[in-house]
């Protein structure tokens, strides 16, 4: 159970900076880096002691956040960007890759305006062709995202999770994680 459930970790500032999981969470607390904010009413009993797994926690220290490069290049946040969602058809599923629209053999970057979310039957159907050649037009144009975009999703949770963060997190992640 604690590596399932989630928890927000809110910065010396009380600005979001991501989950975690609960059994990350109690470390963090126990070793003094973070205190507890937030908890839903669950009890970790331990042969010693019990503890209140804690939704939201806070670092005890100012986490400073290096804005002026932007957000890094990774498959990882490619994917945040699009949403997780193919860029070709459209469809959100677990088989989910990135792909070059101008592919690698023929000279194409890899780089944020290059690469976009693609599921693996559309990566196999567009091949070693670019987006045109393949008829496959793109859902939206692929860009490189602004040091305010959140690099963070939303997990799945109860809704006495989500109540306690949604206090926290700025209105446009609220509105997102609703539409999903």
């Amino acid at each position: 159970m604690l590596d399932t459930q989630k928890v927000l970790i809110l910065n010396f500032s009380y600005e979001p900076l991501q989950f975690c999981t609960a059994k990350r969470g109690i470390v963090m607390v126990l070793s003094g880096r973070a205190e507890k904010i937030e908890s839903n009413g669950y009890i970790v009993r331990s042969p010693s002691q019990n503890f209140a797994l804690p939704t939201v926690i806070r670092v005890l220290k100012m986490v400073r956040r290096n804005t002026g490069k932007g957000l890094a290049f990774s498959k990882k946040n490619i994917m945040r960007r699009d949403n997780y969602t193919c860029q070709y058809c459209g469809v959100r599923e677990n088989m989910l890759t990135v792909d070059h629209i101008v592919p690698k053999s023929r000279g194409g970057g890899t780089n944020w305006t290059n690469v976009v979310v693609a599921s693996k039957p559309c990566n196999l159907k567009k091949g070693n062709k670019t987006a045109v050649e393949a008829g496959m037009p793109l859902q939206k144009k692929p860009f490189r995202p602004s040091f305010h975009y959140h690099a963070f999703v939303i997990p799945s949770a109860s809704e006495e999770h989500l109540e306690s963060w949604y206090k926290y997190l700025p209105p446009s992640l609220k509105m997102r994680s609703s539409l999903n």
